[in-house]
């Protein structure tokens, strides 16, 4: 995972870059490409540099394929559409995910079996890996059917681009950093606090997927659209507060997921439409670079929280779990208010040559 996160950080500036004046199909395809070799690299290498450079390839491809892919599903929607497609691209990214991880599991055994191995040999793992890579390669044909059109050239004047960057900037530090604190560990929050069994880890999992995939799906279409973007964001980021505080405090393990549950349909709701916001705000020849440096942030404040949250739990055992989420609620909490003083005036305007709305998907 260090050498992918460092492939994300080595390709952020290339994506933002690479993708100026060039199709989106063009963008995609050489990130897809990238990921390709490294995934390859993984399956073929056994010595520990090799490995590590295709880790990182995996990353260093993969901005450059997500960015452009964002920045294209914004080009290809009207802003009044934006943040339901935004959040339709987060709720089947989140289910298959989940659907991919838990068949993989499911997988091993039977793998394990046919080539005569245990199921955590690696052996097994990169026949599951290499299963996942056909999949994957498989999205190559839409990506394929779309038309090669350079993007528009055009930018926001430089001050103006500068100072919208450096406040999404500080949106996306808070929010990584305060998932960063604890939602790489619910996996050990369940198995530690509530004693569950490993076997049964993927069910509560699934829930929460399932919860935010339906939030993710609704927020758009309903809430945005008669709320507006700013006001929706907040309210829904702030509702999902009390839930963590719940589930940081309670012994109690169905109390805790129904609360992460509600906490997760809240917050994956907006960020379909926080998605959409950022990118409606820039131009299309900005979008990717855009994306690939918010993503660069959100990565990296991440890191750096779960790091953090990881030293704090060694040192206080399963009481660190509530210091973890309480940490999340105060990174999220003052991400909602400087979202609102730094973005409830803001008009995006990087839909060049359409009529700009005062928010997407508001009724404006």
């Amino acid at each position: 995972m260090g050498a992918q996160a460092i492939g994300v950080v080595a390709g952020a500036i290339p994506a933002a870059l690479f993708t100026r004046g060039r199709s989106r199909r063009a963008a995609i395809l050489v990130g897809g490409t990238l990921t390709g070799a490294g995934i390859v690299g993984i399956l073929v290498f056994d010595a520990l540099v090799p490995l590590f450079v295709s880790a990182a390839l995996i990353g260093f491809g993969g901005i450059i394929a997500s960015s452009s892919g964002a920045a294209l599903l914004a080009d290809a929607t009207e802003a009044t559409r934006r943040a339901t497609r935004f959040g339709q691209q987060i709720a089947l990214g989140t289910t298959a995910a989940f659907l991919s991880s838990a068949i993989a599991g499911a997988l091993a055994a039977p793998v394990a079996a046919f080539l005569g191995a245990r199921p955590g040999d690696a052996v097994v793992l990169r026949a599951l890996v290499a299963s996942g890579g056909i999949i994957a390669a498989a999205s190559i044909v839409p990506v394929l059917a779309i038309h090669a059109v350079p993007v528009e050239r055009r930018t926001l004047e430089a001050p103006k681009r500068n100072r919208l960057v450096r406040r999404f900037l500080v949106i996306e530090v808070l929010f990584g950093f305060g998932a960063g604190s604890f939602l790489p560990f619910l996996n050990l929050f369940f198995a530690d606090r509530y004693g569950v069994p490993f076997s049964a880890l993927g069910l509560l999992l699934g829930v929460l997927a399932v919860a935010g995939s339906v939030g993710a799906l609704l927020h758009g279409r309903f809430v945005a659209a008669r709320l507006g973007a700013i006001p929706s964001v907040v309210l829904v980021e702030t509702l999902s507060l009390p839930f963590a505080v719940v589930a940081a405090f309670t012994m109690a393990l169905p109390i805790a997921v129904a609360a992460l549950a509600v906490r997760h349909f809240l917050m994956f709701g907006a960020s379909g439409t926080v998605n959409a916001f950022q990118l409606s705000s820039f131009t299309p020849a900005e979008r990717a670079g855009a994306n690939a440096v918010f993503a660069l942030a959100w990565s990296a404040a991440n890191a750096a929280g779960a790091i953090l949250s990881g030293a704090l739990r060694a040192r206080l055992g399963p009481e660190g779990f509530t210091v973890n989420i309480l940490t999340l609620v105060a990174a999220y909490g003052l991400a909602a208010v400087l979202t609102w003083r730094l973005f409830a005036a803001h008009e995006p305007s990087g839909d060049i040559g359409a009529p700009t709305l005062t928010v997407p998907d508001s009724r404006a």
